[in-house]
């Protein structure tokens, strides 16, 4: 979006119970009437986004909400209008929610959603739900055994999201080993993403989708896997940013935040840098280089949706 066009502010809701969220359907009178979507509306002026939070759920779910939390901020543009959705989350509310304005309200699982039930926008809000805010890069390891056992190791130690990353080992080599590692990590409800071409999920069906490198997403001009699948797409520049949007990413890293080891004497690009890319990127977005458990506050201060490390999560 321009800066210069007129942008609609809309808080949007994501009320949490377990496993699932709440969900209104759209009504015939409404634009993108049917689909299903996250309770909220217009930002009044003067107002706050956590007021027009609890202000919204209390007109139309009859519930009273509270500890609003930043999820996801996506800028869209429809034709002829472009919005700002100001994504929050909760599992603090008084009451049962119902269809207070007469639309049919339904709780579902988030790993179940699906972004063509939703008007296009939501996609990121159903992507940065279904993410976890670590994710976890594979690193060195002695042989097959050895790196199943780390990654064991992790899974045990709460990882969910993980990207099987080995460049230096010869193909057959890297197949065998993924093989093995895509259903560890389902035993542990983990994702598995491979570090390489789309092409890998040819060979490796059950892998959870594919992490692009920087340097490939120029080969590709529409999106390169099927929609099922997970594509992850590495960053540096806005250009790598707005590459990745053009070919349908699912979620991005943006590298380097911080100075790492493997590249010194590279200067990171700080936290202020990578909220101001995050501000204008409507997919989830993880922060890395120099990343450690802790800085997953940090991230999500900043508009990002974790941190993603080698060093900070692979076991020694």
């Amino acid at each position: 979006m321009s800066y210069s066009e007129e942008v609609t502010e809309i808080a949007v809701g994501v009320l949490k119970r377990g496993g699932k969220v709440c969900l209104s359907l759209r009504q015939k009178t409404q634009s993108f009437a049917g689909l299903w979507e996250f309770p909220g509306g217009k930002i009044e002026k003067g107002e706050g986004i956590e007021t027009a939070l609890k202000r919204e759920f209390a007109e139309e779910l009859a519930i009273e909400t509270s500890d609003w939390q930043p999820l996801i901020t996506i800028p869209w543009r429809y034709p002829g209008f472009a919005i700002r959705l100001n994504v929050y989350i909760t599992g603090s509310f008084q009451g049962e929610p119902v269809g207070n304005e007469g639309q049919e309200i339904a709780w579902h699982t988030i790993d179940t959603l699906d972004a063509q039930l939703f008007p296009a926008a939501n996609r990121g809000i159903i992507t940065a739900l279904q993410l976890a805010d670590q994710y976890m890069i594979s690193g060195d390891f002695k042989d097959q055994d050895d790196a199943l056992i780390r990654l064991d190791q992790a899974l045990n130690n709460g990882i969910r999201l993980c990207q099987l990353r080995a460049k230096n080992l010869p193909e057959e080599v890297f197949l065998q080993l993924a093989k093995n590692a895509i259903p560890l990590a389902r035993k542990h409800h983990a994702k598995l993403l491979l570090n390489g071409r789309p092409d890998l999920l040819n060979l490796l069906p059950n892998a959870d989708g594919v992490q692009l490198a920087s340097n490939l997403i120029y080969d590709y001009s529409t999106r390169p896997i099927a929609t099922n699948k997970l594509l992850g797409v590495s960053t540096h520049t806005r250009e790598d940013i707005e590459q990745a949007l053009k070919i349908g990413a699912d979620f991005i890293l943006l590298s380097p935040v911080k100075e790492t080891s493997s590249h010194p004497g590279v200067p990171g690009i700080g936290w202020q840098a990578f909220a101001e890319s995050v501000s204008g990127v409507p997919i989830p977005v993880f922060a890395l280089g120099g990343m450690k458990p802790e800085a997953v506050v940090e991230a999500k201060k900043r508009g990002g949706q974790g941190v993603a490390a080698i060093s900070g999560f692979w076991p020694n």
